[in-house]
């Protein structure tokens, strides 16, 4: 007992001595002001993505490049964005958030301005993996901003008004990008970061954070991250691989390489004092499920995503207006609903609304999986899909909120980052399952492969959903969190 009674004050676990330990919170139009801010930040990683989709036929036209090509500029996108998360959030533990946040913004409004004048495709895919390496320092020190000046009573409501910024970027992306093309070119679409960066930028510095000094010397785990990496890659190759799109050896060589690489990370991961993640966060039955169910509720909505487009326009025959609406019918309710989950989580405890939202996502799975079919009707799938929207609006940003705050005060850039690096992950998955059985190059998919994938979903979906049951309701409730140890001794844990 006194071994656990050293680490609760070690890890200052008690929602008291966080808010001891913590900066003066945040109110009034400060708070504001941060929520504004972070928000600002939080809104480029998923608008970069979503409004490029619907520039990448006419990349690949301008450039003179096939499709499995294109498909490099996403695929290296999401991997840079996932191993860059933790990496981010670490630095701003041992820097300071505020001055991570800002570098990461001054950078990424210089790679924006790169990209917009590439070249060749090599030079745009080198600035735009690097607009996601540095846009990965700016979300989970936001996070931690809010996680260190955020009274916990009001986390909630503002990670649901962050979370929903960044749903609504996600969704008004492709018809931003659209609109800009319409303009004129594809580089029309860096530019519009200058804006948004510049605003950003003034918010901050009006905000003069107290997070902005420095807290340590830099210790990151590069070797780690390359390893981790390199597996996201071998990953990405061996399912694409199973479409057809790479040759035999290319897959031969990707199988071995593999297990070797997975073997140097897990070496590498147990015996760094600074992993590329803190994995033994995940001692924390909290934490662990939060993470989890960010992981597999992520999991299912992208491929939700990228799965609506084919079955509509490849099974059903209409067109990308139909589609479009569908995945609306999606992003608008988490976008609207979020900062009422936020809401709710603050007043009721965490737990209460991810659980709710998640058996909504069950059920909304459920239902495609059992009612899809070539003639299934347009109003079907967008109640369906409303469901499953209004259920992630409800858990994800209470999660993300018990998640960070089931962690120390000073380990919550590392938190955010690696929580928010398992959302990535989730969606290298979906993409790459998704794309490894439906091989656009041979005839059109029918209704049997969509119930596969649904199907699939529905185990996840359930997965998440008994994720959800691990998550604290109020963060008081874990005032003694267990001690920290080496890694190698995870396998003794006792939780």
């Amino acid at each position: 007992m006194k071994a656990r009674s050293r680490s609760s004050r070690a890890w200052g676990s008690t929602r008291e001595d966080s808010e001891r330990d913590a900066p003066a919170p945040a109110r009034g139009s400060s708070y504001t002001l941060l929520v504004v801010t972070v928000s600002l930040g939080g809104i480029l990683a998923p608008l970069n993505s979503t409004m490029l989709a619907v520039a990448l036929p006419d990349l690949r036209r301008d450039f003179g490049i096939g499709h499995a090509e294109i498909a490099w500029l996403v695929s290296a996108y999401l991997i840079a964005m996932a191993v860059a998360q933790p990496l981010g959030g670490r630095l701003g533990d041992q820097l300071g958030r505020a001055r991570v946040f800002r570098a990461g913004l001054v950078l990424f409004l210089a790679l924006s301005l790169a990209a917009a004048a590439s070249p060749g495709y090599a030079w745009l895919i080198a600035f735009r993996t690097g607009q996601a390496l540095v846009g990965a320092a700016v979300i989970p020190n936001g996070l931690a901003m809010l996680r260190e000046s955020v009274p916990l009573n009001r986390l909630g409501r503002s990670g649901g008004t962050t979370g929903a910024a960044m749903s609504t970027a996600a969704a008004v992306g492709p018809l931003l990008g659209a609109g800009l093309l319409g303009l004129g070119s594809w580089r029309l679409l860096f530019l519009m970061n200058v804006p948004l960066v510049v605003f950003a930028l003034l918010a901050l510095y009006r905000l003069a954070p107290s997070s902005d000094r420095a807290r340590g010397r830099v210790s990151l785990d590069w070797l780690g991250a390359g390893a981790f990496a390199g597996l996201l890659i071998l990953i990405t190759v061996l399912l694409n691989a199973l479409r057809g799109d790479a040759g035999v050896f290319i897959l031969v060589i990707a199988a071995v390489a593999f297990p070797l690489l997975l073997l140097g990370f897990l070496r590498q991961q147990f015996s760094t004092g600074t992993p590329i993640a803190e994995w033994r966060l995940f001692r924390i039955r909290s934490y662990a499920g939060a993470t989890a169910y960010i992981l597999l509720s992520n999991l299912v909505m992208y491929t939700i995503i990228l799965a609506v487009p084919f079955f509509v326009r490849e099974v059903q025959g209409k067109g990308s207006f139909t589609a479009g609406t569908l995945l609306g019918a999606v992003s608008v309710p988490v976008a609207l609903i979020a900062p009422i989950g936020g809401l709710i989580s603050d007043e009721a405890g965490r737990r209460p609304p991810i659980v709710g939202g998640s058996v909504l996502v069950v059920a909304g799975v459920t239902a495609l999986l059992f009612g899809i079919s070539s003639d299934t009707p347009y109003l079907f799938l967008a109640s369906v899909l409303f469901v499953i929207g209004v259920g992630l609006g409800f858990s994800v940003g209470p999660a993300s909120a018990a998640a960070i705050e089931s962690t120390p005060a000073d380990l919550a850039g590392t938190a955010a980052g690696t929580n928010s690096m398992m959302r990535y992950v989730g969606s290298i998955i979906g993409a790459g399952i998704l794309g490894s059985v439906l091989n656009t190059n041979e005839a059109a998919p029918d209704v049997g492969l969509f119930r596969l994938i649904f199907a699939v979903l529905v185990v996840v979906a359930v997965l998440g959903a008994l994720s959800s049951l691990l998550v604290h309701r109020f963060p008081q409730a874990h005032e003694e969190v267990p001690e920290v140890a080496p890694l190698s001794a995870l396998a003794r844990a006792d939780w």
